[in-house]
């Protein structure tokens, strides 16, 4: 018989065998660690239970608004909805400032509001209260 009709099993050199161990371990774990840290969403009954402090991100803190600070009425807010805050002067010279962009709802009742803001957005939306400034909540998108 000839050579080249000949079938023999091939070999996976070593090397090989642990290239290929090492990306299936390393992709199980990335797989493993995605599904550990991804965020919860706010939305879910267990995370609303949970204390506000846990329910913070990293670098945030939790500002209550109240409502009498409101120029205009919240629209209809759930926990977990993003809210843009823009300040407003009426007179001679009506001026309008974005002051915070993307603030998340923590709680909210019929007098105030709890935002989780950065130290940016703590200090403009203090600054525009102190000021005189109304204060003017825009509903973002959920898309």
């Amino acid at each position: 018989m000839l050579p080249a009709l000949t079938f023999t099993r091939r070999r996976i050199p070593a090397r090989q065998l642990i290239a290929a161990g090492s990306a299936v371990a390393l992709v199980i774990a990335a797989m493993v660690t995605m599904l550990l840290a991804s965020p919860s969403t706010t939305s879910d009954p267990a995370s609303s239970s949970r204390p506000l402090t846990q329910r913070l991100a990293a670098s945030t803190w939790a500002l209550a608004v109240p409502t009498a600070w409101l120029a205009a009425p919240l629209p209809e807010v759930r926990v977990g909805d993003s809210v843009d805050l823009i300040a407003v002067r009426q007179g001679d010279r009506p001026l309008a400032l974005p002051i915070a962009a993307d603030l998340h709802i923590m709680a909210t009742d019929e007098r105030s509001v709890v935002f989780e803001v950065d130290e940016e957005s703590a200090t403009a939306i203090a600054t525009a209260r102190a000021s005189g400034l109304l204060i003017v909540p825009l509903l973002r998108s959920a898309r």
